[in-house]
Formats: structure tokens, sequence, C-alpha cells
């Protein structure tokens, strides 16, 4: 029967499982990098989203094609007076 001290001894010195140790350091790197970055981006991509889903929500809806020569007309006056989705 092996001693406690032989055990630890062989334990330490052993390599074995190695690789996977390392993987599961370089993946919980990789996993607070990724939140640290989302934690950093977050608001201006909240405020984008809602940028964007206020210009499209002021978009009228066309249900039929008869007035398809209005709607251009809107959207190039629109261009004309610098209204972009950064406003």
């Amino acid at each position: 029967m092996t001693r406690l001290p032989d055990l630890s001894r062989s334990f330490v010195h052993s390599e074995a499982g190695s690789a996977a140790v390392d993987w599961v350091v370089m993946t919980a790197a990789t996993v607070a990098l990724g939140l640290a970055v989302m934690s950093e981006v977050s608001d201006a991509v909240e405020g984008m989203a809602a940028r964007v889903a206020t210009r499209l929500g002021d978009m009228p809806i066309r249900t039929s094609f008869e007035d398809w020569a209005a709607l251009r007309a809107d959207l190039s006056a629109e261009a004309e007076d610098g209204a972009d989705i950064d406003g």
C-alpha cells in the first residue's frame, strides 16, 4: 500500500491533464474578455437599437404600390434634408 506522501509527490510531478487545465484557463480568459467587451459596448448598441426602432416606427407603411411615387418623393425629400439614422 502506498503512503500519502508518496501519492501526493507523484500527483504533483505528474503531467497528465495539463492540457485540459490549459484549455480551462484559456476558455475562462476568453469568456472574461467577451464579457468585458459586451459590458463596454452594450450601452452604445442599446442606443443605436432605440434610434433604429424610432426611425422604423416613424416610417409610413404602404399597403399598395399605387402611391409608390409619393413614397419615393417623401424619402428623397428626407435624404435631401439630411435626415439620417444617427440624428
